[in-house]
């Protein structure tokens, strides 16, 4: 794909340039989408909206590259997530607080699960684990970053993703009979 080329013609305003884009980026944005909302719908309808917002802010970006425009969209789509579950991430309770965690995963005995297989356990956990745990362990965000992107103390930050694993680990060993180091 010849970015360079795309984005001159969605700066223009080109109808087939936004199919093109939408076209290229949609299974990938979708993943991440699916990642911050609370269900496939609300990931569906994060998606449209990213787009509208992509195709109305096209003159602001000013890469000329796939992964800078890529990464763009994709942080349109987490903020968006982000500031649709707010209200909802700040008032959730946990019931999961008090119950027994297993130890660790062996590394060796998920190797032959499949990536559609992991992401669709990460979809399952409760919103604010899902959250943490995908702006930490698959963005990179520290927990102070999150801490201040979700307005909550880092601390909960830290729990939640240590909660989230547990969880991971957790359905892991029920669904596949995953040894437990």
């Amino acid at each position: 794909m010849n970015v360079d080329n795309l984005l001159k013609r969605l700066k223009k305003g080109e109808q087939r340039a936004y199919k093109e884009l939408v076209f290229h980026f949609t299974g990938r944005l979708m993943t991440i989408a699916r990642i911050y909302s609370n269900s496939e719908e609300d990931a569906k309808d994060v998606l449209q909206d990213a787009f509208i917002l992509v195709f109305r802010k096209i003159d602001q970006f000013s890469g000329q590259e796939e992964k800078q425009l890529y990464g763009w969209m994709k942080r349109i789509i987490i903020n968006l997530c982000l500031s649709r579950n707010q209200k909802k991430f700040r008032t959730m309770e946990s019931s999961l607080d008090t119950m027994n965690f297993d130890k660790g995963v062996d590394a060796e005995a998920i190797t032959n699960i499949s990536h559609q297989e992991i992401m669709n356990l990460v979809f399952k956990l409760p919103e604010g684990y899902r959250q943490v745990f995908a702006l930490f362990a698959i963005e990179g965000y520290s927990h102070r970053e999150i801490a201040d992107r979700l307005n909550i103390g880092e601390s909960s930050s830290r729990s939640q993703y240590s909660r989230a694993k547990k969880l991971l680990q957790s359905e892991f060993k029920n669904l596949y009979n995953v040894l437990i180091a």
